[in-house]
């Protein structure tokens, strides 16, 4: 059977069991960051010029391969998800097909031919498929956003199974420099792309060599002197990671607020490598969302598990050192693992897409450290029907991946279903983590979603108690005034107001968020003396050198100026608007919605004032970024609408 067996033929097995396991996906909804990022996002549409979409996310970083396929579906589906979700899974299949013939050329390499050249192809099938259809992937897959990290995943695999190829082939340019784009493409796609030039050097040193000996080491370094120029090209890829990482330098919100230091972090990561080996191995109690996570203080609350993550990566540096070709699975967990595993301090210490490449190296120790089991198993009979021993061997081993394939074929089918609705996903998160805040206040948006809002508020008030910091009650309340129903964003502004005032002090950053938004909604209701109110409350919490978060200062001073330009008291409006354009130019582009807010009220209150030059002096200066601006988004082309009004008004003013 192992002879009649065609890489071919395996290969397209892997890709239609990968379709198999997530035909269901299609069914997923869009869900999280897919709202914002795709659905959301107006930098997505039109598709030309591509690198609109491509290098401007709506609130996070934009990566710009994964990005442009999204803008690319898009202009294909619109914002149905079922073209994304297809998308998403051919992507997972060619990073499949690809594992497949990186791990069969392992096999077939000088180093190892000699052990698993007959059964390279069924091994690195049975491999590759359990990688595929493994329910560990669904969050990279069926969760549409995660495309970012299926994409980068399996342009890592399409580099390295191509330098694999060009080591069998005698390492022709055509091969190398098709890694060397592929590498290229990874960096273009995540910030995790950054090993992978490491992992190609790994595989190098650890499969290339044919004959062991005192100076392999010195024939391997010339060798690998004569790839110079491959290496050179690889190193050169980084630029482009750090060309992307400049470009969004801004956007990286997991770094905005660090939680934890790089200490915490790392003793954190050592029980977070032990979970996913586990769920590698036993897939039950996943979970979409870990932001209950509790993070370690000391290392005495983690020392069990630091030390046996640190064994294994001691048992994988002897053996690359030594190298051993075992030694690639442990090169590839860690590596993979290294830049969200490490000590860069994430805001969220655990994720299942973080899996998505190095579940392979897992998938690979225990699919051959069994076959050797079996082989043992088979050799032990040593009687004349050990041939018969070793046939039954061979038999139980296929049915045992037949099982253990469907098995993860259903955990995946089953896994899919919880992203029919935004509401069965964070319910099953809450069943597993009753702490988790992301959980209630996705929940809170989904239930308001379905029309209920007392539900919907009850979720909210527990995303609050957790953690001060959410924004859930001024997210459902942004939700209903874009509806045009400023009675139901008031409601939950009010009950949020409430329970914030009744939880933190005045001068915390979530109490000035509340305040400053209930403000403006009730603004648009003509509750004018309980708006000054909250304005000048808010404000008040400043003094004494107290920092007022800037948004809020920002809303509360404009919000307070207009009612004073109203009672006549320009001089007062002024210095508010002064103090309010000083805030906003500072961390702003020039089409920040808070900036042209305060240049437009400005100008109001100068003409108040007689001051027109100074205010004709505003409105051109603002009129012309926006002018110079190559797209501008639909609130940046109504301000700048507005502003040529008021222009054309003031001979009459």
């Amino acid at each position: 059977m192992t002879g009649t067996l065609r890489a071919p033929q395996a290969a397209l097995f892997v890709a239609v069991l990968a379709g198999v396991a997530y035909l269901n996906s299609f069914g997923g909804q869009f869900v999280f960051d897919d709202l914002h990022e795709i659905a959301g996002n107006p930098w997505l549409e039109p598709l030309l010029p591509p690198w609109q979409a491509m290098f401007v996310g709506n609130k996070l970083p934009a990566r710009p391969l994964p990005y442009l396929t999204f803008a690319i579906d898009r202009a294909l589906w619109g914002t149905r998800p079922f073209g994304y979700h297809m998308t998403n899974l051919v992507i997972h299949a060619i990073a499949a097909v690809s594992l497949f013939n990186l791990v069969r050329l392992a096999l077939l390499s000088p180093r190892l031919r000699g052990r698993w050249a007959e059964r390279a192809v069924p091994l690195a099938m049975v491999i590759a498929a359990i990688w595929a259809v493994h329910p560990l992937q669904t969050q990279a897959v069926t969760y549409v956003y995660q495309r970012i990290e299926s994409l980068t995943g399996m342009f890592c695999l399409v580099a390295l199974a191509a330098f694999a190829e060009a080591a069998v082939r005698g390492w022709p340019r055509s091969w190398l420099l098709g890694s060397v784009a592929a590498t290229a493409a990874a960096m273009a796609s995540k910030e995790n792309a950054v090993v992978l030039p490491l992992l190609i050097l790994a595989y190098d040193w650890l499969f290339v060599p044919a004959v062991p000996g005192p100076d392999t080491s010195r024939n391997w370094a010339r060798d690998l002197h004569g790839r110079g120029w491959y290496y050179l090209l690889l190193a050169a890829t980084w630029a482009i990671l750090a060309g992307v990482l400049l470009s969004q330098a801004a956007r990286y919100q997991e770094f905005e607020e660090i939680q934890h230091s790089p200490r915490e972090y790392l003793y954190t990561q050592s029980e977070v490598i032990l979970h996913y080996l586990r769920l590698a191995v036993l897939p039950v109690g996943q979970r979409f969302d870990y932001a209950g996570w509790r993070v370690a203080k000391s290392f005495a609350e983690v020392w069990p598990a630091f030390l046996a993550v640190a064994l294994l990566v001691l048992v994988t540096a002897v053996g690359t050192i030594r190298r051993r070709p075992w030694a690639a699975i442990g090169v590839l967990f860690f590596l993979a693992l290294a830049p969200t595993s490490s000590i860069l301090p994430v805001e969220a210490v655990a994720n299942e897409h973080r899996m998505y490449v190095a579940l392979a190296a897992v998938v690979a120790a225990v699919v051959l450290v069994a076959t050797a089991a079996f082989d043992r198993s088979g050799s032990r009979a040593g009687t004349p029907a050990a041939g018969d021993s070793g046939s039954r061997g061979h038999r139980a081993a296929v049915i045992v991946a037949g099982a253990v394939i469907l098995a993860l074929v259903v955990a995946t089918q089953f896994r899919n279903q919880l992203y029919a609705t935004p509401t069965a996903l964070w319910m099953d998160v809450l069943q597993k983590d009753r702490d988790n805040f992301r959980a209630y206040h996705m929940m809170a948006s989904a239930l308001d979603a379905e029309g209920d809002p007392e539900f919907a508020t009850a979720m909210a008030e527990e995303a609050v108690r957790r953690r001060s910091k959410s924004k859930v009650f001024s997210e459902l309340a942004r939700h209903h005034m874009a509806q045009g129903n400023p009675a139901m964003a008031e409601y939950y502004l009010r009950h949020g107001y409430d329970l914030v005032h009744s939880l933190y002090p005045a001068r915390d950053k979530a109490v000035q968020i509340i305040t400053s938004d209930l403000a403006t909604v009730l603004r648009e209701q003509k509750k004018t003396d309980e708006v000054r109110r909250l304005c000048e409350e808010l404000l008040a919490s400043g003094a004494d050198g107290h920092v007022i978060y800037p948004k809020a200062e920002i809303a509360a001073s404009l919000l307070l100026a207009e009612c004073l330009k109203n009672d006549g008291d320009f001089a007062r409006a002024e210095r508010l608007t002064a103090r309010a354009m000083a805030i906003a130019e500072k961390p702003a582009e020039p089409g920040d919605v808070s900036l042209l807010n305060a240049a437009c009220l400005r100008a109001d209150v100068l003409l108040g004032l007689g001051r027109a030059a100074d205010a004709r002096g505003l409105l051109e200066d603002r009129i012309r970024v926006l002018r110079a601006r190559s797209r501008r988004t639909k609130e940046e082309q109504h301000f700048l609408d507005l502003f040529l009004r008021m222009l054309r008004d003031f001979p009459a003013q």
